[in-house]
């Protein structure tokens, strides 16, 4: 059995976020766009390698607990060191918050973290974890 995390995220600006994604390494799986305003996501969801991914849609403003934007922590590993590294430029280019500049860690790997323009919080490293 494979087991499968995905996480699910609102967002206020499609089009940044997958503009992120896209940096980060997902492809795109699957866009449904709101019929009446092709800005809105209805749902998307994003690969990353050949087990994990990442769905999102557009904020709905319709009061659920799943509409709420900013406050989630996504770790995302990478290959290599410098591809870290290469990623870590990418998206300070992008203007987005550097929380901790990219370093290598005592437990291993090399790594950084940044908030998107919804507030997340996103590290990026080569640590697999132990």
């Amino acid at each position: 059995m494979t087991t499968t995390v995905f996480p699910a995220l609102r967002t206020s600006d499609a089009n940044a976020t997958i503009a992120l994604l896209l940096t980060l390494g997902f492809t795109e799986r699957l866009i449904v766009r709101s019929e009446s305003d092709p800005t809105v996501v209805d749902h998307a969801e994003f690969a990353l390698g050949d087990t994990g991914g990442i769905m999102i849609g557009s904020v709905r403003n319709d009061g659920s607990a799943l509409d709420a934007v900013g406050g989630s922590s996504i770790y995302v590993v990478v290959d290599t060191e410098r591809e870290v590294d290469r990623l870590y430029q990418e998206i300070v280019d992008m203007g987005h918050a550097i929380v901790r500049p990219v370093a290598t860690q005592e437990h291993g790997g090399r790594e950084f973290d940044f908030r998107d323009h919804d507030g997340n919080s996103w590290g990026v490293g080569s640590y697999r974890g132990a």
